[in-house]
């Protein structure tokens, strides 16, 4: 059989004449899709997908999730030697294999992967590119589950923490930044892209309506009930109007080289700061004192908890944290609970 798409003749053999032209009309209906012609690898084309189509309308923290994962874990695989044409689900069984014998993938990194390959197989069929949509017959395995050593959740400063955390950071390039992160609950993107028009000084309130998603680039918050009014304490406000008379000198220092974003918390030439700075910051100064390891998020996990200690109002706190769903809100209100209730039998026991 001669087709444009087959680079040399094609011999089909059948049992009978039905069967045989049967066969015929199967291959002349593959050629006349490109499916035979198609010599594109199965990870350049989800490459140009994940670019061309995914990534369309993404948040910029999505997007950079995406990319890394396609990155770390596909562009040279085992299906970066497959052809796309040729792929199947055996291919994509052996690849999820691979990269957790390999590469310790956890549940979160193989949840990546699903959302990555498996719409674009169906992508591809829906064009054309390859006969079948296999992807739903692909048994997605779970992924390694973490040791409780390498496990690392946000958790809630103790109120000695706290203070002994207030106490180091006094005069500390984070001072702000910490006090403003306690006392209001922020994500560590929303305290990023917070600009003084943000701020209403006098009546204590931080107005939530973006996030920080790096490489200078600007978000709407994570989600649509993260845009929020935030009340803040009057320790919070003091801390806020010494940090913006602070930010002032500098901006007279530097003159012309500042670029003033009019950003709360901006690197020390007014851009936008690099995440990481606080992080190592903090790491250094907890280190340097014999305090356990605290990260950013641990602040807003402590401002919940604080919150909790107050009232059992459920719907105030889900609004003031703005989570989407009040059952994440009332999860870490079961955390909360739990603690208490193994100091009240550990004070029976005492007593």
């Amino acid at each position: 059989m001669r087709h444009k798409n087959l680079r040399r003749p094609h011999d089909l053999y059948g049992k009978s004449i039905p069967e045989l032209e049967q066969k015929i009309d199967d291959l002349k209906k593959e050629l006349d899709r490109g499916v035979q012609s198609d010599k594109v690898f199965f990870s350049n084309y989800l490459e140009k997908w994940l670019e061309d189509v995914l990534l369309i309308n993404k948040k910029q923290a999505t997007i950079n999730n995406y990319r890394l994962t396609f990155k770390n874990y596909i562009e040279k695989s085992s299906l970066s030697r497959i052809r796309l044409k040729e792929i199947t689900a055996f291919d994509v069984q052996d690849f999820y294999k691979e990269v957790i014998e390999k590469n310790g993938a956890g549940k979160g990194t193989i949840a990546t992967l699903k959302k990555l390959i498996h719409p674009c197989i169906r992508y591809a069929y829906t064009q054309g590119k390859i006969l079948t949509d296999f992807s739903r017959s692909i048994i997605v395995p779970a992924g390694k589950e973490k040791t409780a050593s390498s496990k690392r959740s946000a958790r809630a400063l103790s109120i000695q923490e706290e203070q002994q955390l207030r106490e180091i950071i006094k005069g500390k390039r984070i001072e702000a930044f910490v006090i403003i992160a306690l006392g209001s609950g922020l994500r560590h993107g929303e305290l990023l892209a917070l600009t003084w028009d943000d701020v209403d000084l006098k009546n204590g309130v931080i107005t939530v309506n973006k996030s920080y998603g790096g490489k200078n680039l600007i978000d709407s918050p994570k989600t649509p009930t993260s845009n929020r009014q935030v009340p803040i304490r009057s320790d919070v406000v003091e801390c806020l109007k010494k940090h913006k008379i602070k930010q002032n000198e500098k901006i007279l220092l530097y003159a012309n080289k500042y670029q003033n974003n009019n950003l709360v918390f901006p690197n020390p030439t007014g851009g936008y700061q690099n995440a990481f700075s606080n992080i190592i910051a903090l790491k250094k100064l907890t280190e340097a004192h014999g305090m356990e390891r605290i990260t950013v998020h641990d602040f807003r996990d402590t401002y919940a908890t604080r919150l909790f200690e107050q009232t059992s109002n459920l719907k105030m706190i889900q609004q003031l944290l703005g989570h989407s769903d009040i059952s994440t809100t009332a999860n870490e209100y079961t955390h909360v609970s739990l603690k208490e209730s193994m100091q009240f039998i550990q004070a029976l026991e005492d007593a």
